[in-house]
């Protein structure tokens, strides 16, 4: 059903050289310092415990989590381990399955193979959705929220995680930057499923920004939420 844009995917990673060993997964998101992304992935590691801060601060017995384009798992295996009760989704069935492989499935921690957009969600509703550096594979955040929300309990929340979110005026520099990178690469169409989105779209969409102090010089990785009303 989606193999042609799962196929390009799977293959854009595995020339980036994001495609890793099990071993390699395990230890994620702390890599060691001769991975090629070692300095995103320090500061990933810095917000995942950041985020898993503001899980604790809810005093929730077993939060519900969806985990959209979770990719190998790593992200979802630690919100499990942390008693969360989380579902992976993601269309690259190739890293699904490591993510199955490598963390297993129970009770509280379930793989899922879905575009949220058009296919029915099993386990709703949720307490929360996250993307992990994914939400830029969505073509438009206010349709994808619209979509999400039924999802949701009531209070529910959607998190926007390590993403790079830009001013209007730099959308037009990043989607150049993007369609350089990728026909360097040698996938010029990939460009077409990589999206950048503004900030005024996000704050339109009903997003706040989450300690926005953290996320100005130190990192251009940001956190974004909305709450269902």
């Amino acid at each position: 059903m989606y193999e042609e844009k799962e196929r390009l995917y799977y293959d854009v990673r595995n020339k980036e050289g994001r495609i890793i060993s099990d071993e390699t997964l395990k230890q994620l998101p702390y890599a060691d310092s001769s991975n090629p992304y070692y300095s995103e992935w320090n500061l990933r590691a810095k917000n995942m415990e950041r985020f898993l801060a503001y899980l604790k601060k809810r005093k929730q017995p077993s939060i519900k989590i969806l985990d959209v384009g979770c990719g190998n798992g790593w992200m979802t295996h630690l919100l499990s381990e942390a008693g969360c009760d989380v579902t992976g989704a993601d269309l690259n069935m190739e890293e699904l399955q490591q993510a199955e492989r490598v963390f297993g499935t129970d009770e509280k921690l379930k793989w899922l193979y879905a575009n949220v957009l058009t296919d029915n969600i099993p386990g709703a509703p949720f307490d929360l959705i996250i993307f992990g550096a994914s939400c830029q594979y969505f073509p438009n955040i206010n349709e994808l929220t619209k979509k999400l929300l039924p999802l949701l309990s009531p209070g529910g929340e959607i998190h926007l995680l390590d993403s790079i979110f830009y001013k209007d005026a730099q959308i037009g520099d990043a989607a150049s930057r993007s369609k350089e990178y990728y026909s360097s690469l040698g996938f010029p169409e990939m460009a077409g499923y990589y999206h950048h989105h503004s900030i005024p779209s996000l704050k339109k969409a009903g997003y706040t920004k989450v300690h926005p102090g953290l996320f100005s010089k130190a990192t251009p990785l940001q956190w974004w939420k909305t709450i269902k009303q």
